[in-house]
């Protein structure tokens, strides 16, 4: 085998490829890594581990402005600089250290931007390399609109970094990162707006749930407008003016375009891999294998599979990788996967949805209502929550879990648990909890 032939290429370095390079190097094979973008992938670097730094602070500040009068005064003020110097700290070096991690075990590091050149092989800054199988871990990325004036408009990675706060920030798109954000931004001391073209945001998750958030973003000073959408952008030497289709005008410091991502499909350019996708990502079949080209599997964001979250790329990753070593002997198990967006309270949901299970002619109950009467919400000041609980008639499992209040993130994992290993409302409720606890908060929901 040549210096620039390998057992496997990965073309991207967040956790998915983590995952799936060090079992490969693990079994004994001769692996390569290729990243255009610093080391460490979007999770690490541009998403799910630098938010929760913006979000712990504005989630800080909520508690104490919900409490102000109930206890506390003199709300605390969000230092930006400060906060970004949190963060840094903690993102500074992955890149590097993760180089170095691999490098020490024997993988081959390439840096630059990779595009298939054959069915097996990668070209990569003038030179070829080739490999038995490639991995296309290449995650997505922010989709953008080209209205006019959309040069003026900036993504959510530029949100993360920026030194400064700007006074006014509108995002438009009512998906989570804008709501994440925008919690964040107007507890830091923004005024901000949310622009979305439906009348529905946060589709993903169960309306009535939804409508808990909306009416929480609307008392934390959060500008919600719905059934609009930006046509134009336009620049003077004071502000930002977005032109929206119903005719009205919005002055901001910031735009940010949060309207979705795309699978980054870039490694493809000249089809000469034979790696069929559409927009949803490479089309792989249940082993995460190119239903078109044998020699590739696709992992993450890029892959054309029902979720984009960090946990199931990890997944993906994992799987890919036994496919790989083990002639396509593991699929993925996504029947039970929760999610969490974290805005203020948190919303999260695990399972089938009201709607979903009443098109499907389920036989269930709902168990719903808010928790801001429960000790656990009153005490800290909380006034917009909610739960509901869809569980089975027939042998009372749970068959869908949604909440909006504080540490639902947390404890939404205790209802997946639940599901997976098939676990009754009945023994949730009967379960002795540790106590006052937002998990014991589970048997009142339940019964």
């Amino acid at each position: 085998m040549s210096s620039n032939s390998f057992d496997t290429i990965v073309i991207g370095s967040g956790t998915s490829a983590y995952y799936c390079i060090n079992a490969l190097n693990q079994a004994g094979q001769k692996v390569a890594v290729v990243d255009e973008r610093p080391y460490g992938g979007t999770c690490a670097l541009r998403g799910c581990q630098p938010k929760k730094y913006l979000v712990a602070n504005a989630e800080a500040r909520a508690m104490a402005k919900h409490l102000d009068g109930l206890g506390l005064s003199n709300t605390p003020q969000t230092d930006w600089s400060a906060l970004q110097e949190l963060k840094n700290a903690f993102t500074d070096g992955i890149p590097e250290g993760e180089v170095e991690e691999f490098e020490k075990a024997g993988i081959k590091t390439f840096h630059g931007r990779a595009t298939l050149s054959g069915p097996n092989s990668v070209t990569l800054a003038g030179q070829n390399l080739e490999a038995k199988n490639i991995v296309l871990a290449t995650g997505a990325s922010p989709r953008k609109t080209n209205i006019p004036g959309s040069e003026h408009a900036n993504d959510s990675e530029y949100f993360l970094n920026m030194a400064d706060l700007p006074k006014r920030i509108l995002f438009v798109g009512g998906g989570y990162i804008s709501f994440e954000f925008a919690h964040v931004a107007v507890q830091a001391g923004a005024e901000v707006t949310i622009l979305h073209r439906s009348g529905q945001p946060l589709k993903a998750f169960d309306a009535d749930i939804v409508q808990t958030v909306l009416a929480a973003s609307n008392a934390a000073g959060i500008n919600i407008v719905l059934n609009d959408s930006p046509i134009r952008i336009d620049k003077d030497d004071f502000n930002y003016i977005v032109s929206a289709k119903s005719g009205k005008t919005y002055e901001t410091d910031l735009i940010i375009e949060a309207s979705g991502r795309l699978p980054n499909l870039s490694v493809l350019e000249g089809d000469l891999g034979r790696v069929e996708f559409s927009t949803r990502g490479v089309e792989v079949n249940e082993f995460l294998q190119s239903v078109s080209n044998a020699n590739v599997y696709a992992i993450g964001d890029c892959a054309a599979t029902p979720y984009q979250l960090a946990t199931v790329a990890d997944e993906e990753g994992k799987v890919a990788a036994a496919n790989i070593l083990n002639h396509n002997s593991r699929t993925t198990n996504l029947d039970i996967v929760p999610t969490s967006v974290f805005t203020i309270p948190s919303m999260a949901a695990v399972g089938l949805t009201e709607k979903q299970a009443s098109d499907q002619g389920v036989d269930f109950r709902v168990n719903s209502g808010t928790t801001k009467g429960w000790p656990s919400s009153k005490r800290i000041g909380e006034t917009h929550s909610a739960f509901k609980v869809l569980i089975h008639n027939k042998d009372n499992s749970i068959i869908g879990a949604h909440l909006a209040r504080h540490n639902a993130s947390e404890v939404i994992n205790i209802f997946a648990l639940a599901m997976k290993h098939g676990i009754k409302a009945a023994e949730l409720a009967e379960f002795p909890w540790a106590y006052p606890t937002y998990s014991s908060d589970l048997k009142y929901m339940v019964k």
